[in-house]
């Protein structure tokens, strides 16, 4: 019985310190890449506004294991959000910035995660830049070859 209680108490005090620790780790995760794009915004802007277009260009859509629900939230001659939603009904926000300098467009791609309180959340948003990175990379790369062979 002293084993028992004893082992108890250590699962619990281990729990209170790893959430304690967890509560140091921020709330809200973004994660961010860019690109030079030679093009003016004007033609960058119609394959980062429709949806349809995205087919095209995006890596996460190319990914039919991803279940997703993506929304426009708002369109901007100078950005567009959009709004994921995963199975689970956990949502996300992904966004896309258009940067004028030059002869060359800066194209940003960025990704909020907005994390409840919980441990496992917090410490698996530790890895979300290397899950995210690669296929946010591929995916303005792909946007790039794309505007800049049109043109």
């Amino acid at each position: 019985m002293r084993f028992i209680k004893l082992a108890i108490v250590s699962v619990l005090v281990l729990f209170l310190i790893v959430t304690g620790i967890s509560l140091l780790l921020p709330s809200h995760v973004r994660i961010s890449r860019a690109i030079n794009i030679e093009a003016g915004p004007e033609k960058i802007q119609p394959y980062i506004a429709s949806l349809d277009q995205w087919k095209r260009w995006n890596a996460f859509l190319a990914d039919s294991s991803m279940k997703l629900d993506i929304r426009l939230r708002s369109t901007k001659p100078d950005s567009v959000t959009t709004v994921w939603t995963q199975a689970d009904g956990r949502s996300f926000h992904c966004s896309y910035s258009l940067m004028p300098s030059g002869d060359l467009t800066i194209v940003q791609c960025y990704f909020d995660f907005y994390l409840r309180w919980y441990p496992w959340e917090k410490f698996g948003s530790i890895i979300y830049d290397q899950q995210m990175g690669p296929g946010m990379e591929k995916s303005l790369t792909r946007l790039k070859s794309l505007v800049e062979s049109s043109h």
